[in-house]
């Protein structure tokens, strides 16, 4: 079936991969494939007919177990899946198996798709894809709504997983106040400064993923400027987001992060920690763009790499 939700997208259902139903969202140049008997997950984006810069966990390799959860076996393991998803960062962190069927409804501008509501924490979270006409990049609009009795304190935290082999450029915050410390790096146990998949400058924070390295890395940055860069096989894929300097963020003041695996890079912004009362919703944007570009920087060399974002940015 293909229904033409407005002058500037369609949506089709279809069998993707294993993963069941999918909704198909194309604009006659990009198209995003996103989950709907389980997750939701973006799990395809890319130019038509051409690669998918996103990762997907075919062989359900990253799983884990829900100690806590009170559902049967099957609801309770965490499985990544791949792609894009949404997750509430909070403390304890806990991953919450999104296993479910998803409903989604269609707007004049975009798709919104809606997972059950998180339990025994009575989270409602939902995200819309906004696509418009002819255009190379698309708007994701988090959404966590606090159905129960009590007022909680949690960040929202969209992830992405890209395709291994590629390379990342996360800008430095180069805003300055005398005598204030202005950037952050936050280390993830294991993560070891010397190594060689990261090139750390005064403007640029610049990471390799290499699939025969299976050392551990994660990475979070103060990355005030609201863009982290992720190249591919002549696709460049850039994220966009907002980050609050006045605001607290959570991991240490994160506004983004970069997690490699043997088998992907995930990119990930971070909203400010919100109270959110009773009722109330919270939201954080992203704008995912696709851009060609076959050449590459050099992977130590800053100038050549400012060059070379500006000339993508514009």
């Amino acid at each position: 079936m293909l229904e033409r939700v407005s002058l500037l997208m369609e949506i089709q259902e279809l069998e993707y991969e294993d993963f069941g139903r999918c909704i198909r969202i194309t604009n006659e140049i990009l198209d995003c494939v996103v989950s709907i008997e389980t997750g939701p997950r973006i799990l395809r984006f890319g130019f038509i007919d051409e690669q998918n810069i996103f990762h997907t966990d075919l062989d359900h390799k990253y799983t884990s177990l829900d100690e806590k959860s009170t559902m049967p076996a099957k609801n309770s393991v965490y499985q990544l899946y791949g792609g894009h998803r949404l997750q509430i960062c909070q403390t304890p962190q806990i991953d919450f198996p999104d296993n479910a069927p998803v409903v989604y409804s269609t707007q004049s501008e975009g798709v919104t798709f809606t997972p059950p509501k998180l339990k025994p924490e009575e989270i409602q979270l939902s995200f819309e894809i906004i696509m418009g006409e002819k255009a190379t990049d698309i708007m994701i609009v988090h959404s966590a709504k606090n159905c129960s009795r009590e007022t909680m304190v949690f960040a929202l935290f969209p992830s992405t997983m890209l395709a291994g082999g590629g390379m990342a450029v996360i800008p430095q915050n180069l805003q300055a106040q005398e005598g204030r410390p202005n950037r952050t790096i936050n280390l993830w146990p294991g993560t070891d400064l010397k190594d060689q998949r990261i090139s750390c400058g005064s403007r640029f924070l610049v990471i390799r993923h290499e699939s025969e390295n299976q050392a551990p890395l994660r990475i979070g940055t103060n990355n005030l400027p609201g863009w982290i860069a992720y190249a591919l096989n002549g696709i460049v894929l850039v994220k966009r987001f907002v980050s609050n300097p006045q605001a607290a963020y959570p991991d240490s003041g994160s506004t983004c992060e970069i997690h490699l695996t043997e088998d992907f890079a995930e990119l990930s912004s971070l909203s400010p920690l919100y109270q959110v009362k009773p009722g109330e919703t919270i939201k954080h944007v992203e704008n995912l763009s696709l851009y060609r570009m076959d050449r590459l920087p050099a992977f130590h060399d800053e100038d050549e790499i400012e060059k070379w974002m500006k000339e993508l940015l514009g």
